[in-house]
């Protein structure tokens, strides 16, 4: 396992101009893989026994310009190309996206807004002060399905903060800064495909059905002159769409021809027409689930096109599906979207294994944020000092956040790709095993266990080696752990 996260860690080297730079991103991973709290960057320097003189240092490197996070983005997935064996459906790999709000309560951090939360959860509030990612992941194939974190970056609340960036600097988020959060989203699965070039069918829930949603799905497609991306996605309940309408032979009167058909509510056609649905039997969730589904190729006003809707029944559930791909097969198009909730398992993860927003960047140089409003005004900041200490913040919040997603890699790719030795070497004690492949949390305790016994040999270990240059002497390590 060690040598497996050595050989990945080895190939982020040519993202760094600087030995020093390589060597802390090292240093920060292995430390996300194995903390077990989730104090920020303090944790790091705690659990792996690092000199505390070294904690500036490692707080520069998330605003250190001697790296490009893009750099280290395209990079990370051609290792989970290399790791993960993808889960298909016709040929086409399975991409999920969502987004994940954070509460955070600074006053001085880029990004903060307050914001509605959809959660229907009532343990939440109904508004928050905080941050908004976006994330893309890779469902990879194992005894259970696991989605491997791709992307993640900031969708709301930065656009302020990217006009304040000249030509020079480099780029945060986004291509643009008028973009909506959907737009952004379905972005993040164009750059997949362009990076990779291949096929894939895009999962999203049922905040992204829009017009720009499909529309940029078609750009992209239109723009590679094939179909790349294929858009399944949850429909609103109120959903209503249009037949075509069929060609008259008789003279009209006056007035614009007709441009769509029969009105389709499909509240009405549950109710009514269930008779027409077809039976079929599928595995769900690990389940053989009894299914009854219609499938309709109707035009859905926002994009005046016709969208394949399939109207789905399991039990007193019911659910209606959107697909961009006309000649999908509508029992394929179910299978597919069961996968969609891997990624709230991955959510979970990051935030209470892996502590992805345990972040606390902040600057004096960004205006005090107003509990009163939904955005903060940058105009007035015209130092260029202050708009490069904005920017690196904002930077170095997304910088933390995808770090913490290749720990989380990591740490699942070790679980697909060595379950039984994982389990072998579990010195845990676990009530019920869920699965037989191990949890992220199981495989970072076995993680944790493997570095503490093998504390003398990390020399033998090309990158593990760089952390002892910056862990206290051994006979204050030793007073500290009570030996």
């Amino acid at each position: 396992m060690l040598k497996l996260i050595d050989t990945i860690l080895q190939r982020f080297q040519c993202c760094f101009k600087r030995k020093e730079t390589y060597s802390w991103f090292v240093v920060i991973v292995v430390g996300m893989l194995v903390r077990t709290n989730l104090r920020g960057v303090s944790s790091i320097v705690g659990c792996l026994h690092l000199d505390s003189c070294h904690y500036e240092s490692m707080i520069y490197f998330f605003r250190s310009s001697a790296f490009k996070l893009s750099d280290i983005k395209h990079l990370w997935l051609c290792v989970v190309q290399q790791h993960i064996k993808p889960v298909k459906i016709d040929g086409r790999s399975i991409v999920i996206g969502d987004h994940i709000k954070v509460g955070k309560e600074a006053r001085y951090m880029p990004g903060v807004k307050k914001m509605h939360q959809d959660s229907e959860n009532v343990g939440k509030e109904e508004y928050i002060f905080g941050h908004q990612f976006g994330m893309i992941g890779l469902l990879a194939e194992g005894s259970t399905t696991q989605c491997v974190p791709l992307n993640i970056g900031l969708h709301d609340g930065i656009d302020e903060v990217n006009s304040l960036k000249d030509d020079s600097t480099e780029q945060i988020s986004s291509e643009t800064t008028k973009e909506t959060c959907i737009v952004k989203m379905i972005q993040m699965a164009g750059s997949y495909v362009n990076a990779t070039s291949e096929k894939i069918i895009f999962l999203l829930d049922a905040y992204f059905p829009s017009a720009a949603s499909f529309n940029e799905v078609e750009a992209i497609n239109q723009k590679h002159s094939s179909k790349l991306i294929t858009l399944i996605m949850r429909a609103k309940s109120n959903t209503v769409a249009f037949e075509e309408e069929p060609p008259k032979t008789e003279k009209r009167g006056k007035g614009r021809p007709r441009i769509y058909g029969e009105k389709i509510v499909f509240k009405n056609v549950f109710k009514n027409c269930l008779e027409k649905f077809t039976t079929i039997d599928i595995n769900l969730y690990g389940k053989n689930e009894t299914v009854q589904y219609l499938c309709l190729d109707l035009i859905w006003k926002p994009v005046r096109r016709k969208v394949r809707f399939v109207l789905v029944k399991t039990g007193e559930r019911m659910m209606i599906l959107m697909c961009s791909d006309l000649t999908q097969d509508p029992g394929k198009i179910i299978l597919a979207y069961s996968y969609r909730f891997k990624i709230e398992v991955s959510f979970k993860m990051l935030k209470h294994i892996i502590g992805s927003f345990g972040y606390h960047f902040w600057t004096k140089a960004l205006p005090k944020l107003s509990r009163f409003k939904t955005k903060t005004d940058l105009s007035a900041i015209k130092k260029l000092n202050d708009k490069e200490r904005i920017l690196a913040t904002t930077r170095a919040i997304e910088v933390f956040t995808f770090l913490s997603c290749i720990a989380m890699g990591i740490l699942t790719i070790i679980s697909l790709t060595y379950p039984t030795l994982v389990w072998q070497k579990f010195s845990g004690w676990l009530r019920t095993r869920s699965s037989q492949l191990p949890s992220v949390e199981t495989v970072r305790s076995v993680v944790q266990q493997e570095l503490s016994w093998n504390f003398r040999n990390l020399s033998y270990y090309a990158t593990l080696s760089k952390i002892q240059a910056y862990q206290q002497l051994e006979s204050d390590t030793s007073e500290k752990m009570g030996t």
